[in-house]
């Protein structure tokens, strides 16, 4: 998951550019999601190791997943948004 860090930056390093529609209560959505991805990726790799040295692997798995929906999450809401398009 740490591989998908850099693409995860550089998005959410260009998410201000969300707003060129104009500002909405979607693109806020949108903005939020872009910039959690990187912090959501490092926080849930940080937990989940720690989670299985304690051996405690369902956690472990189920905590490294968060960034996935996370994912789906920003998928969903360019799909659905017509201010973007």
């Amino acid at each position: 998951m740490l591989v998908i860090l850099i693409p995860a930056a550089f998005g959410a390093i260009m998410s201000p550019f969300v707003f060129d529609s104009g500002a909405s209560r979607r693109t806020w959505w949108i903005f939020g999601t872009l910039v959690a991805l990187p912090i959501l990726i490092i926080l849930s790799q940080i937990v989940s190791w720690i989670a299985f040295l304690r051996h405690n692997y369902d956690f472990a798995f189920k905590v490294s997943l968060l960034p996935v929906l996370d994912i789906l999450m920003i998928i969903f809401l360019f799909s659905v948004s017509s201010d973007l398009k």
